[in-house]
């Protein structure tokens, strides 16, 4: 049953939820699409429901708008992000190579303009220094060899499987060697949790069924996220990728859960 009885008092609450997520004043309802669906759905219903913490909806949303290459999205929220305390400058800024691993340096370079003025902004606001992120330096060079057994231990450990035979140069230097071995490797200002909550969000827009499986499963099978989780996660990727987006989500989530043997209950 809803917690509600009356439409002013659930609209209210639901600004409120807007004012406290995006830390600016709600929009007026111009619109139906500000009444029924920014304040009313997103605000009033989803960022509200619990299961997932402010800071796993903040990574999903964050990767949801920059994958989508939406500027006003990716002005405000990485603003909000920011400002309400839930992300630190390092963390976003270890977001951001993390999320150009996976959509490719353009967007991230997109990304990173809107970072950069939100960090600005929120600097001026507050009477303060602009301070640049401090991000983890990248690794020293090793051996080819070492590189490569670094990587395919890091896949390993990120997939629960072992990693296939590096048959093409993608798949060596690009693949192991560095987005396992260098990049899921950096667990300093990023979880586990958090790489996998953004990599499932990148890919999901992006169609790579395969490499949404993998994810899914190895999200369940190393107990980094419940079923219930990423099906809460799946309902908050609808609200910013869309309900097609996440309908075709939800049913490879449905078919991992059924192979890996887990259910909600």
């Amino acid at each position: 049953m809803s917690e509600w009885t009356d439409r002013d008092v659930r609209q209210r609450d639901a600004a409120a939820e807007y004012e406290h997520i995006m830390t600016t004043p709600a929009p007026p309802a111009m619109g139906a699409y500000i009444d029924a669906g920014v304040i009313g759905f997103v605000f009033g219903e989803m960022w509200r429901r619990g299961v997932l913490t402010p800071r796993d909806r903040r990574w999903i949303t964050l990767a949801c708008v920059g994958v989508a290459g939406a500027p006003i999205p990716m002005e405000t929220h990485t603003y909000a992000a920011l400002n309400s305390g839930d992300v630190t400058n390092e963390e976003i800024d270890e977001f951001l190579l993390f999320f150009g691993t996976q959509t490719g340096w353009p967007r991230g370079s997109a990304m990173n303009q809107w970072i950069l003025t939100a960090m600005a902004k929120i600097a001026e606001e507050r009477g303060e220094e602009m301070q640049l992120p401090r991000f983890v330096p990248w690794t020293g060079p090793v051996d080819d060899d070492v590189r490569r057994e670094r990587g395919e231990t890091a896949y390993k450990d990120v997939h629960a499987v072992t990693a296939p035979p590096a048959k093409t140069a993608f798949r060596g230097r690009a693949y192991y060697d560095y987005l396992y071995g260098e990049v899921w490797t950096r667990d300093e200002h990023l979880t586990r949790r958090d790489r996998r909550l953004i990599a499932i969000s990148c890919c999901a827009e992006l169609g790579v069924d395969e490499e949404i499986t993998d994810h899914l499963e190895a999200a369940l099978r190393n107990r980094e996220l419940t079923y219930e989780e990423l099906q809460e996660a799946v309902m908050h990727i609808a609200v910013y990728l869309g309900w097609p987006v996440a309908r075709h989500l939800d049913d490879l989530l449905v078919a991992v859960a059924e192979r890996v043997g887990v259910s909600s209950g």
